[in-house]
């Protein structure tokens, strides 16, 4: 009996420190952050991945030591598993198998996310039973004080750190960005709700509680109150820190997950809501919630209203004329149209073309330009790039197909049958189910309309595992009796640690150095004396992480910009080798496949190519992104130096289509109009573009428009056309100077 009894000591100290490790993840990680803010969830998942590493060392030392594997299942694991399957098939069938597992720069969700993910999985499972749940509620609810609080910090123009919002009236805290805020303070707003409940519903206790004292059974007094208690006064505190945070955040797509989830728990506890201690902080928070409302810069229902008007507009805009939406545009000062449904609509396309397993995990950002359609192109910007859809279901779609969203579908539906049973059969424990329950209803409300952060998807598989831990007492043994072995153990124990040293070297520390020099090289390259530092730095990046595209990709362009400047072959060369690198690795790059066409079309200026070589480089970047105004800008280019002006007329439409703001292209497609005598069919082109957009992005077009008035000597139109520049821009130089 003592010799089990010492057996046991080792493993229930392995299984505290485990439990505790996990605490220590789920509170640190969203807190985490380095002085590099060119991409933060880098930092953040080296910080993720460092205290995995040490847990899943306990946890190998653990069954080392114990020569047995103990763990908890359920058939929740299996769907999770099928889940998990669904997405290696999808990675490995993925047109960038690597960009799939290593996850697409600044978004970081590929394979080997979602493999931490389902480790989290299994360690909260095995590790954190019924008695340890309030420590991870406990552990969501102080990290989101703590990143409320820091939030709070930055509205009031105290934070000393400088970082990139995305406007003034809201606040990133320590997420990089106020939507990664916002959904992760969801968790610890519905977590520290419940929790405060359970406080006002936890009773001082006031039964005996039997205590052994060397080996004689004694009645011991137990304490008038519970830990549980005592806190009823701080957590409303910590729910004031916590919204305060939660506001300054401004994220809509927050509010309703928050909103959802709150459903739950007011459907269910509806009776707890008319406590007098509650409808107190009900009423501090309603009064914030006003107070942030008549500030008009921080006004959440001004941004729904946004909404609203960008969905009707939506909705009228085949029946609306086009002046009146150019009227609109002027009055609200910025597009009306609803960028976000553009995009769905361009990703829908990029699903119909992969249904079965998709193009692969977090592969939006590479196939997005070549399906992308024409209206997103204008609502977004010719050149954006969307890696991610804003809708959880679309992202999971591109990614993994069909397949894909019908396992993470069943996993939900499942998800909520589990949930339901186990709301009934365990009385005791319903407050930390509504919790995990209100938590996953706002996760996933949320994730329809903004993208996941690493903090609230460790929330979300963390949550995942608790309602298999709150409903599975039983734990499965399995006896490893070729683990009495001394030297066995050794060897184990030898590999579990140079594994987890590599990994932590070349999958942590490596990209965290790249991206390091890599944003030392951003900042270095536009000073000529620097130029040499910069190159290192950008060299540095691609040595240390040479699976990054964002890095190959920046360095390509360096040298093409530098070639411009100063044309040398040396320099050209070296351009084409670094770009070709970089399509090679991404074939649907096609800003690599245009620095490989610039630099062709530059040797072709120093007669050390053909201008006929850039073509082919030119034509593969319109073909991975049709709508990219500037290989049709350039490709009509070439073709106006080698006399074909229809095909070159044809390629600056094309770049004009998407934007025509493009001014290269207008000046380019106005100049081989000339070239050619054709003014009337130039006049003809102008008022076929000026139909595309006829507010104040097309006043360059108006202006060539002027001047091939003025060429036919049509001195009123050309008048009748510089009144019309100057309502969209009343002190255009070019108007000024016809109407002297």
């Amino acid at each position: 009996m003592a010799i089990k009894k010492q057996i046991d000591k080792p493993y229930d100290y392995f299984n505290k420190a485990i439990a505790l490790l996990l605490s220590l993840l789920i509170f640190i990680v969203p807190l985490f952050f380095g002085l590099n803010m060119n991409s933060l969830d880098i930092q953040k998942f080296a910080c993720f991945h460092t205290l995995l590493i040490i847990i899943l060392w306990c946890w190998i030392a653990m069954i080392v030591f114990s020569g047995q594997i103990q763990f908890r299942w359920s058939p929740l694991c299996w769907i999770v598993l099928v889940y998990i399957a669904v997405n290696i098939a999808a990675t490995i069938c993925s047109v960038n198998p690597w960009v799939s597992f290593l996850g697409f720069y600044g978004h970081h969700e590929g394979l080997l996310s979602l493999i931490s993910y389902l480790l989290l999985f299994f360690i909260t499972i095995n590790f954190i039973d019924k008695a340890k749940i309030p420590w991870i509620l406990n552990a969501i609810t102080l990290s989101c004080v703590a990143a409320g609080a820091y939030g709070v910090i930055q509205r009031l123009g105290l934070d000393p750190v400088k970082w990139e919002l995305f406007n003034a009236g809201r606040c990133p805290s320590t997420f990089g960005n106020p939507i990664g805020l916002g959904n992760y303070l969801s968790f610890g707003l519905i977590a520290g709700f419940c929790l405060y409940l359970l406080s006002l519903t936890n009773k001082p206790t006031t039964q005996p509680v039997p205590k052994k004292i060397k080996g004689t059974q004694k009645i011991a007094a137990a304490s008038p109150s519970t830990p549980l208690t005592n806190l009823k006064y701080i957590y409303p505190v910590f729910l004031i820190l916590m919204y305060l945070g939660f506001c300054t955040s401004q994220t809509r797509a927050s509010y309703l997950g928050l909103f959802g989830g709150l459903v739950l728990i007011c459907g269910l506890f509806w009776r707890a809501f008319l406590k007098k201690e509650v409808l107190v902080v009900a009423g501090i928070i309603f009064i914030i919630t006003i107070g942030f409302n008549l500030n008009p810069e921080t006004s959440m229902f001004l941004r729904f209203k946004q909404a609203v008007i960008e969905l009707s507009t939506k909705a009228a805009q085949p029946k609306q004329s086009q002046e009146k939406q150019e009227k609109q545009e002027r009055i609200e000062g910025q597009q009306t149209g609803p960028a976000r449904f553009f995009i769905w609509k361009s990703v829908s396309n990029i699903v119909r073309a992969n249904p079965i397993l998709g193009t692969g995990l977090d592969t939006l950002g590479i196939v997005y330009p070549q399906y992308k359609s024409i209206e997103s192109a204008r609502a977004e910007g010719a050149y954006a790039v969307a890696a991610s859809a804003h809708n959880e279901l679309l992202d999971i779609a591109v990614s993994s197909g069909l397949a894909g969203i019908f396992s993470y579908l069943y996993l939900l539906v499942f998800l909520c049958i589990i949930w339901i049973k186990a709301y009934r059969a365990f009385p005791d424990q319903r407050l930390y189910l509504c919790a995990i329950g209100g938590g996953m209803i706002a996760h996933f409300i949320q994730n329809q309309f903004s993208p996941t952060g690493i903090a609230d998807s460790c929330a979300f598989w963390v949550m995942l595992g608790l309602m298999v831990s709150s409903t599975t007492d039983k734990m499965q043994t399995i006896k490893l009796n070729w683990l009495n072995d001394g030297l066995t153990k050794i060897l184990i124990m030898i590999a579990a640690i140079a594994g987890g040293i590599a990994f932590w070297i070349y999958l942590v520390i490596r990209p965290c150095i790249a991206d390091f020099n890599y944003e030392q090289g951003t900042l270095l390259q536009g000073n000529m004396e620097m130029e040499q530092q910069a190159i290192y730095r950008f060299e540095r990046a691609v040595k240390y992480n040479p699976h990054e595209i964002q890095y190959m990709r920046e360095l390509s362009a360096f040298y093409i910009n530098k070639a411009q400047v100063s044309p040398q072959k040396e320099i050209l060369e070296t351009s084409i080798k670094q770009a070709q690198t970089l399509t090679k690795f991404n074939p649907y790059d096609a800003v690599g496949h245009c620095i490989i066409g610039a630099s062709y079309y530059l040797l072709s200026k120093i007669n050390e190519a053909s201008l006929s070589q850039s073509l082919s480089p030119y034509q593969q970047a319109i073909k991975v992104d049709p709508l990219n105004p500037d290989p049709h800008n350039c490709l009509g280019l070439v073709y106006m130096e080698m006399k074909d002006y229809p095909k070159a007329i044809k390629e600056f439409k094309e770049a004009l289509r998407a934007d025509v703001s493009y001014s290269v292209a207008v000046n380019n497609l106005h100049r081989t109009y000339i070239e050619q005598g054709k003014i009337e069919e130039a006049i003809a082109a102008y008022k076929e573009l000026l139909r595309i957009d006829s507010g104040i992005r097309s006043v360059l077009l108006r202006e060539k428009l002027v001047d091939a008035y003025l060429r036919l000597g049509r001195q009123i139109e050309a008048k009748k056309e510089c009144e019309a520049i100057k309502k969209l821009d009343p002190e255009n130089v070019v108007a000024k100077q016809v109407d002297r």
